[in-house]
């Protein structure tokens, strides 16, 4: 055989199998899980076998999916069933049934029995699922108590210490049948007229036997950090009296693992242009100047004198310019001009007016006949006081002419002619006066005022929101914050008087709830007017903003009713995610959360009460505050009493402000007063 085909044999050797392994990859593996009589199996926690990572829990329907090896293994672990492992082997499909564990009883020496003489309650907890908090129970009633001439009534009462706060939960009311006859009668067959009509389940009473009552309900509760506690009032009555009462807690503060979730969701400005404020023209006045010489005694314009052509051609284009501009229009023209003060006053203000009406009237040739029409157009004209020479000559450093000026004006105040007669036999006046500051004194100025609309620059819009904030507009007050802004304290000053000046600002109020989200602040409020289960026209930015803001306040229901509008891509999909853990729904997102952390794993293991595999996994976290606390949870729920006291104070000791979690967890409340009683103790 030669090279070639030497090479070729081998390479079709490897294709069909030889000497190559298989590549194992993710595949998504699904089933159901049932039990020995084939009833389909609901929250059935599965693993991963290889790795001992949580992957998901089974429906309502006993079904799961989930992404592994397809070399793996799958574990499936439930309360009094015996754990099943079975090798995925690259199927797609595995069902499993499980079958009940067996269980070994110590020997029992039955020593005494007596009968039940109090309605009892068990003591429960109170669980969250979202926002509600889920409380069960059974209540056994003695049946020397309660007979077919009774009414038993349980009224259970959630109490918010915290908030000084008290809700009534769902009663229960049992009559006998004989009690229910007699009901019917004192109130004419009209039961509706008995209060507690709508809750009696009127009920046969077995002779000798006592009695269980299974109740639960649930309520919303806006903080679950708060301290809480469960009461139940219990009473019986006969015909004539009430002759039981007792009430009795059933249980303290809040089961909530999941106030040790780790996640990190801040929100998102808004990025889509078309959410954006529409650039808005605003009317805004301009001023101009400009300066025209006349000829001495004339009031006549001379076009070749000076400047005056080039200053009039300029004024006139421009003028021109806002003319042929649709956007503005020459609001007033005006003119001014000042004479000096030499000469007869009288004579001097006459010529100063016809110098400034002559020039006007030659503005007027120049402009068209519908400007004309609507311009306000005005001109003034004074005579400059030799007291503006005065200064001008201290300025120069001509202090001693300066004085013989200032003592002419001091000796014949208000005689202008007076004073021009003497100012003129000064012996400097025609060298230094006459020939360096009277041409000075001799001017002519003119302002135009136009009204225009037009974009404000960013150095406008800073000096108009410093003098009139409440005139900018949305479109101002966006560029004010997202591009003047130097700092985030005057980025949050400009977001907030953006929303007091426009409060449908959607844009605004999205980025003022990112900064309070960022700096650990949530306020639900600013995006509440716009951001609604349903709503349309909103940027998924804002729903995003809203979402993290309402987790972070512990509004998990209104974050659940706003993330059905998220979109599921990557920009969102752990908004999605998280808000399904909050909310209570691990089953699809477990796999994922799990493998976010050691603490995420422990916290949702606690969460769907898998109670050994979560004492199992916090046995291995870290020696953090947090770590430790969830190991004392873990313990504490196994029965490992010791270890959870001890976990339980390393955690305090670490961070002591977990000793006012600790007082309102309900699974570890009844730990910390055992602590803190056995240190007085000691002390």
């Amino acid at each position: 055989m030669n090279a070639t085909k030497f090479t070729a044999a081998v390479a079709l050797m490897a294709l069909i199998g030889g000497g190559t392994a298989a590549i194992a990859r993710d595949i998504n593996v699904r089933g159901i899980i049932c039990n020995s009589a084939g009833e389909p199996l609901p929250g059935v926690t599965i693993y991963d076998g290889n790795s001992d990572k949580l992957l998901t829990t089974t429906n309502e329907e006993g079904k799961y999916l989930v992404v592994i090896d397809s070399d793996g293994k799958l574990v499936f672990s439930f309360l009094g069933m015996e754990d099943m492992e079975v090798p995925v082997e690259g199927q797609l499909a595995i069902d499993a049934t499980l079958v009940r564990s067996a269980i070994t009883l110590d020997e029992v020496t039955v020593r005494g029995k007596s009968r039940l003489k109090v309605v009892a309650p068990e003591p429960t907890d109170i669980e969250m699922k979202g926002n509600y908090a889920h409380i069960k129970t059974r209540v056994k009633v003695p049946g020397k108590l309660f007979n077919t001439s009774t009414r038993l009534i349980i009224q259970p009462a959630l109490y918010n210490v915290t908030e000084s706060q008290m809700w009534y939960l769902k009663p229960v009311v049992y009559d006998g049948k004989r009690y229910a006859i007699t009901q019917e009668r004192m109130y004419d067959f009209d039961k509706t007229a008995d209060p507690l009509n709508s809750y009696v389940t009127v009920t046969s009473v077995s002779s000798g036997g006592d009695h269980i009552i299974t109740w639960s309900d649930s309520v919303y509760l806006k903080n679950p950090d708060n301290d809480f506690h469960c009461d139940m009032l219990m009473a019986m009555e006969d015909y004539n009296k009430v002759f039981y009462r007792d009430t009795t807690t059933i249980a303290r503060g809040v089961v909530n693992p999941l106030r040790f979730f780790q996640y990190e969701l801040l929100g998102a400005e808004v990025a889509d242009s078309a959410y954006f404020p529409t650039p808005e023209m605003q009317m805004r006045d301009t001023k101009g100047d400009i300066m025209l010489t006349f000829g001495v005694s004339s009031t006549k314009l001379d076009m070749n004198q000076g400047n005056n052509r080039n200053e009039m051609n300029a004024l006139i284009s421009q003028l021109r310019e806002f003319e042929d501009n649709p956007d503005a229009a020459i609001k007033s023209f005006s003119i001014y001009g000042t004479a000096s003060p030499e000469g007869r006053y009288d004579f001097n203000t006459k010529l100063a007016k016809g110098r400034m009406q002559s020039a006007l009237e030659l503005i007027k040739e120049n402009l068209s006949p519908t400007t004309r029409r609507y311009i306000e157009m005005n001109s003034d004209a004074k005579v400059e006081s030799w007291s503006t020479l005065v200064d001008m000559l201290r300025k120069d450093g001509l202090n001693e002419q300066a004085d013989a000026i200032d003592n002419i004006l001091t000796s014949y105040p208000n005689q202008i002619d007076a004073q021009n007669v003497r100012i003129k036999k000064l012996p400097f006046y025609d060298s230094v006066i006459l020939t360096n500051y009277l041409p000075r004194l001799r001017r002519v100025s003119y302002e135009y005022v136009t009204s225009q609309f037009r974009y404000l620059t960013d150095d406008e819009i800073y000096e108009l929101y410093k003098s009139k904030p409440s005139t900018l507009s949305r479109y101002e007050f966006f560029r004010l914050y997202r591009n003047v802004a130097k700092n985030d304290a005057e980025k949050e000053e400009y977001l907030k008087k953006a929303l007091e000046t426009h409060p449908k600002f959607l844009v605004a109020a999205n980025d003022l709830a990112v900064m309070k989200l960022q700096r650990n602040e949530p306020d639900v409020t600013l995006l509440e007017p716009f951001v609604k289960p349903g709503a349309k026209k909103i940027p998924d930015e804002a729903r995003l903003t809203q979402i993290a803001t309402c987790l972070a306040s512990h509004a998990y229901s209104k974050a659940d009713s706003i993330s059905c509008d998220l979109p599921d891509t990557p920009a969102y999909h752990k908004a999605k995610v998280y808000t399904d853990v909050f909310n209570g729904r691990f089953q699809d997102v477990m796999q994922e959360v799990a493998a976010e952390s050691p603490i995420n794993e422990v916290v949702l293991l606690l969460a769907i009460k898998a109670n050994d595999k979560a004492w199992e996994k916090a046995d291995k976290l870290g020696n953090s505050a947090e770590e430790e606390y969830l190991k004392a949870i873990a313990a504490n729920r196994v029965d490992q009493y010791m270890a959870a006291s001890s976990h339980l104070e390393n955690a305090i000791r670490l961070d002591p402000k977990l000793r006012d979690v600790a007082k309102v967890d309900g699974d570890l409340i009844d730990l910390i007063e055992d602590l803190e009683q056995s240190k007085q103790e000691e002390e």
